[in-house]
């Protein structure tokens, strides 16, 4: 399948349709190349599960002109028709929900973020229930951002197309890749990050009417370009649920440490009993996340909690104008 030669101005315009970061101005260029004068070939290798509905695949020239932009559907991509000259390149999938794009700065500075969260808890688990959080918790200072969405995708700093030659600089080769068949071969992998928890020996969960997780220290946006996550920290949430009797766990989609972390990685578990009742259970885990063997795939383990025990004769009227949030520091172990 070959992509329509098409010129992609992309203008910021937030707000104007849920789930799309800008507007994309699209024109028939007069003087197109022929078709297929690059093909695209995605390389899994280093993301084989990776499942996408879309890729899209960007051209920035090394002139300053518009972007070049090009989208195929699941993760395959093929022939585009592209002008001759010397670009960097990003690829990314475009079926994100959450995610959005700071793309006014061009190539180095393409940075996909999320936009704020609400600042209620339990409304995030699917309940008709929501409530303040605590005013009192150690996530208070940072922004709390909604879960970016999985992405996988790849940047080459250089990109040359002449007549019968492409030549590439990638991250795995010091000297640029050359294609007399004009092939430009795509390392795709995962950029976003699974952080993931488990908390075991949980005593009196029976009497849990309503959870949710919040993960703090984390980074709130990534660089495209470049891999490197932002440098200040953003708190994310996520749903909380009883694995078993006794252990609760909860996943989050996230982009990874800040560049330079120097604040502390806090989970903390909002928990609403039976009775109306609610705490907040705080979990310092900075060591557990630092010494992941793989930044991409972090998991976190947790053993002890002993919750409260409901009083089954009240049945607990909530007051969502009431902070009424009783925040407990645990100092367990993995």
């Amino acid at each position: 399948m070959s992509s329509k030669c098409r010129l992609i101005v992309m203008l910021l315009l937030p707000g104007i349709m849920l789930g799309l970061s800008s507007c994309n101005f699209i024109y028939e260029y007069d003087n197109c190349p022929p078709d297929n004068q690059l093909t695209i070939v995605n390389d899994w290798k280093a993301a084989p599960d990776a499942a996408p509905e879309g890729m899209a695949y960007l051209f920035f020239p090394d002139d300053g002109g518009a972007t070049w932009r090009y989208d195929f559907p699941s993760r395959e991509a093929g022939g585009v028709n592209l002008l001759h000259g010397s670009y960097s390149f990003l690829s990314y999938n475009d079926d994100t929900y959450n995610v959005r794009f700071k793309e006014g700065d061009g190539y180095s500075g393409y940075v996909a973020y999320t936009d704020a969260a609400e600042r209620m808890a339990f409304n995030i688990a699917g309940d008709t229930a929501t409530a303040a959080l605590p005013q009192r918790m150690a996530l208070s200072e940072q922004p709390l951002v909604k879960c970016p969405d999985m992405m996988w995708g790849c940047s080459y700093p250089r990109v040359d197309l002449a007549d019968n030659m492409l030549s590439y600089l990638t991250a795995e080769n010091s000297e640029p890749v050359t294609s007399s068949a004009k092939v430009l071969t795509v390392h795709q992998r995962q950029l976003t990050a699974r952080y993931s928890f488990i908390i075991h020996d949980v005593e009196n969960l029976a009497g849990v009417k309503q959870m949710s997780a919040m993960f703090g220290g984390l980074a709130g946006s990534l660089n495209l370009a470049t891999g490197a996550a932002g440098d200040y920290p953003s708190v994310l949430p996520s749903k909380a649920v009883k694995a078993s009797d006794t252990s609760i766990s909860g996943n989050f989609i996230t982009f990874g440490l800040p560049l330079q972390p120097d604040t502390d990685n806090v989970l903390s578990l909002l928990v609403q009993l039976t009775d109306g009742r609610k705490f907040n259970y705080e979990f310092n885990v900075t060591d557990q996340v630092r010494r992941a063997p793989d930044p991409l795939n972090v998991h976190v383990e947790l053993r002890g909690l002993k919750l409260e025990v409901s009083d089954p004769a009240d049945t607990g009227a909530f007051d969502v104008n009431v902070d009424g949030w009783t925040t407990v520091v645990i100092n367990i172990n993995g």
